[in-house]
């Protein structure tokens, strides 16, 4: 990064655990530390900032890409965390896994786990509410090269599946994806991994070495934006997974609803600010991280993968900003606790949808005049 950091301080975690580490070190009693907690004297639908001192108020974000996470970054450059009454910190932790462990741990007040690493916190024991959703298409992709003609997953019959490497995420999800048009890894399709969206990937596809390409997104952005020509296929089902959004223990959750709220509409301010001028938004961007632009087509592929990523889902175009896709996470539920837990199978009965995905402060989260702040982003000069 540049010596101009996004937010009033980025602390940066290093954490090497693993992930079965992170799930034993999941299992306590989901208790925070106290003595950071705000003022809890107004009410949760209080739209306006507290008198004062700004209540502290730490974040954790699973990393420092900008454009990914441009809402909570305007909401910094712009000061509407201020206007809430909040001197937030980001904390940049090694993951989905790691923000999970920090949150139950009580190193922070609340962070930006993908729904697979809340989910299986939770089946450990864990009490944790999801009071926001930021991103609602999943994270990992699966593409094919435009000149190979393949459209979908039975092309790939015979074929070979290039993936970040053997052991990544988006393994299972390849494998169930082609298991449910009944082909079979190692016997009607090979897997091959080819790396995270650099030379080598890009390689392998134009070579013919891999017919079709699963990874991060943001991977699959990156093979784009050097010049290949993708076509997604993954199939709708699978599209909407949960993926990150904004966590908190229910102890603290249940406390401090009032500056989880004022949080939560900084950050919709941010998003709401950005559709009134989304060119100064990427601009803004853009100087929070130039060295992502210098590569202009990598840093517009982000760009734009995070506008897809958070876009609401069909059926959902008329939600208020954070609102959770359920059927999103019912379907991923499903996916997930197929097969036995040797196998690495979710005990999704221990995962109550009813306590998980909390609406509370939705509504306080949207309260400000939306329209006004849209036009103000539209006569925003710089």
């Amino acid at each position: 990064m540049s010596e101009k950091k996004p937010g009033r301080s980025v602390t940066l975690l290093t954490l090497l655990l693993l992930l079965a580490m992170v799930v034993a070190a999941c299992a306590g009693d989901g208790s925070t530390d106290e003595t950071t907690a705000p003022d809890e004297t107004a009410a949760p639908d209080d739209t306006s900032a507290p008198d004062g001192e700004l209540t502290p108020f730490t974040f954790a974000l699973t990393n420092q890409r900008v454009p990914q996470y441009y809402s909570y970054y305007l909401a910094e450059e712009l000061g509407f965390y201020e206007e809430e009454g909040l001197d937030v910190e980001i904390v940049i932790v090694s993951g989905s896994s790691a923000a999970v462990q920090q949150v139950i741990a009580g190193n922070v007040d609340a962070g930006h786990p993908s729904g697979p690493a809340t989910a299986q916190a939770v089946s450990q024991g864990n009490c944790l509410n999801q009071f926001y959703t930021y991103s609602y298409q999943n994270f990992a992709g699966m593409a094919a090269a435009a000149e190979s003609g393949i459209t979908g997953p039975p092309d790939l019959e015979g074929q070979t599946i290039g993936v970040s490497e053997p052991a990544g995420g988006e393994v299972p999800l390849v494998r169930a994806i082609m298991a449910s048009v009944g082909l079979a890894d190692g016997v009607d399709y090979q897997i091959v991994g080819i790396g995270e969206g650099g030379a080598l990937t890009i390689e392998a596809i134009q070579n013919g070495d891999v017919q079709a390409y699963s990874s991060s997104v943001f991977d699959i952005a990156t093979v784009g934006a050097a010049g290949v020509e993708l076509v997604q296929i993954m199939p709708e089902e699978y599209l909407y997974f949960p993926t990150v959004s904004m966590v908190a223990t229910c102890d603290y959750f249940e406390e401090n609803q009032d500056v989880l709220a004022r949080f939560a509409r900084a950050v919709t301010k941010g998003t709401v600010w950005k559709e009134g001028n989304p060119d100064a938004a990427l601009e803004i961007v853009r100087e929070l991280e130039p060295e992502l632009f210098e590569d202009e087509a990598l840093g517009l592929a982000f760009w734009e993968t995070t506008q897809e990523l958070n876009a609401f889902p069909p059926g959902m175009e008329d939600a208020i900003y954070g609102t959770h896709n359920r059927n999103g996470w019912e379907l991923y539920l499903d996916f997930a606790s197929q097969g036995t837990e040797e196998e690495g199978a979710l005990n999704s009965d221990a995962v109550d949808l009813d306590v998980l995905l909390v609406d509370d402060i939705l509504e306080a989260a949207n309260d400000f005049d939306q329209d006004a702040l849209r036009q103000a982003a539209a006569d925003y000069s710089g």
